[in-house]
């Protein structure tokens, strides 16, 4: 049921406007009241918010560490992104003592990367001799830089035994069976594979 009075208005319009009229006089009276308090005690609300905020700052907001990671930032956490690259972390290890190479295809460094491809419908794996070819030419690479002259040998990761640079695992086999051809020593196969899958 609805009350309509002479002009018009409904009751439950009526007392809409009687409760904005109500609230808009509380706030009016304690905002006024708030400012007078203020205005009275400039002190007091000059250096508690500063102590505070010293305070808090130097033992709460202290623990709170920024984010840097931009894939944390941008990826949701079940992207495919994220898959893919636990995925990849799964295939190729991460191997913290720099022995294997295979954790530079999916993680970020400061190298630079060579990827080799075959012919559509080859194998990049038969291809050992234009893959010795090109590792020969990176590492007779020279860049003069403000008058030093940088090779590979200056750039590469060492390993913590030798302190030579470490090899792709790949490389190393192709190297051995070179060797073994040019040296006219029997050989036996080596099975090489590339580790397959797919997604689901």
């Amino acid at each position: 049921m609805c009350f309509i009075g002479r002009d018009g208005a409904s009751a439950s319009g009526i007392l809409w406007r009687m409760l904005r009229q109500v609230i808009h006089r509380g706030l009016k009276a304690s905002f006024y009241w708030l400012g007078l308090f203020v205005s009275r005690h400039p002190v007091f609300f000059l250096t508690v918010p500063a102590v505070l905020t010293i305070i808090f700052g130097s033992t709460v907001l202290s623990r709170f560490k920024p984010e840097t990671d931009l894939e944390v930032l941008v990826a949701p956490t079940h992207s495919l992104a994220k898959i893919e690259r636990s995925l990849a972390n799964s295939l190729f290890p991460i191997d913290q003592s720099k022995h294997k190479l295979y954790s530079d295809l999916h993680t970020p460094g400061r190298y630079g990367r060579l990827i080799l491809l075959a012919k559509s419908g080859g194998n990049i794996l038969e291809l050992a001799d234009q893959v010795l070819q090109v590792h020969k030419q990176v590492l007779d690479l020279h860049v003069n830089y403000k008058g030093f002259n940088y090779t590979f040998a200056h750039l590469c990761v060492l390993s913590h035994r030798d302190k030579r640079c470490l090899l792709d695992d790949i490389i190393t086999i192709f190297e051995d069976i070179r060797q073994a051809v040019l040296s006219n020593s029997t050989f036996h196969k080596v099975p090489v594979s590339y580790p397959n899958t797919t997604l689901k």
